[in-house]
């Protein structure tokens, strides 16, 4: 199953969590379903638990069962869509006049007065369990509330910044959209909304992300030294070799003598290595200051070489 999959069915099965404040859950799952008025009151959505959570709140808290209608809609190739709607004039009426709407009103905002702090959270998972949608973490980090209103949406989004960090907005198509892409933001709101064990799922999958691009990083690095090494000795072994084939090794001064020999019989060696294995041990820099002026050497006989050519 999906991350999002997952963290829905946490606040779905959260019993403790949503029983506390019930009504707030309900408000904000059926503010934020796909309608919310008198011509209609309904969900859609991929997951079925939130489905069947939608039908329960009606039912449970408003008493309404004969007109409430939960089906599925197959997709060939794609995930089921899960449909409740509340079929009956009056039964849409009574759900809407039991969260403080009138029926002859086009739309209904959020209604703050409903909400005592308590509720918050609860609220804040029903229009979770509605509107928001969570890629996959090892991809992206990313919470996105897609909502059809603009009145609704900056009432969402004044709400999230009271009480956690304020969302990101921008718009796609017909929806507005409030989002958090930054880790740490994602963690808090799924602990406050009740999912507390999808936010150490997520901090669990960036440790070994972080983990695994340092190893990563640091393994290029050193394949990167290893090449650079590679290739800085095959440049060395030729001007060695040019320098052999032409006046011989005895030509070179004594000190650069015994450090070209070694490099050619240890090609893969780096030049710390090479200086501890001299005669009179040297640093480093010390070896790299001598192949340098064996390059000196042989450049004058690779221009001889070259104008023969």
């Amino acid at each position: 199953m999906s991350f999002a999959y997952d963290i829905k069915s946490e606040i779905c099965n959260n019993r403790p969590f949503r029983h506390r404040n019930r009504k707030a859950q309900a408000y904000g799952l059926l503010l934020f379903g796909n309608s919310f008025g008198i011509d209609t009151i309904s969900i859609h959505t991929e997951h079925k638990v939130v489905a069947r959570l939608y039908a329960d709140c009606i039912a449970d808290l408003i008493g309404l069962t004969d007109s409430i209608t939960l089906r599925e809609v197959k997709r060939q190739g794609r995930r089921s869509i899960y449909m409740v709607t509340v079929d009956s004039l009056t039964d849409r009426a009574a759900v809407l006049s039991y969260f403080g709407c009138k029926a002859e009103e086009d739309s209904c905002g959020l209604r703050r007065e409903l909400l005592a702090d308590s509720d918050i959270p609860a609220f804040l998972s029903g229009a979770f369990l509605a509107a928001a949608s969570v890629p996959d973490p090892e991809k992206e980090y990313r919470v996105e509330f897609a909502i059809s209103s603009k009145p609704l949406c900056d009432d969402l989004a004044a709400l999230l910044a009271e009480y956690l960090t304020a969302p990101k907005s921008t718009t796609r198509r017909n929806d507005y959209l409030l989002y958090y892409k930054e880790s740490e933001n994602i963690e808090d709101l799924l602990t406050f909304i009740g999912a507390p064990k999808a936010a150490l799922n997520l901090m669990e999958i960036k440790i070994v992300k972080e983990l695994r691009n340092k190893v990563n990083r640091e393994t290029n690095c050193e394949t990167a030294n290893i090449t650079k090494t590679i290739d800085a000795s095959m440049t060395q072994i030729e001007q060695i070799q040019l320098i052999q084939s032409r006046c011989g090794i005895e030509s070179l001064p004594e000190d650069l003598r015994e450090i070209a020999v070694l490099r050619l019989e240890n090609p893969d060696f780096s030049l710390r290595e090479l200086g501890k294995m001299l005669s009179t041990p040297i640093s480093r820099s010390g070896v790299n200051h001598r192949l340098k002026r064996i390059a000196e050497f042989a450049e004058p006989l690779r221009n001889e070489r070259g104008n023969q050519q």
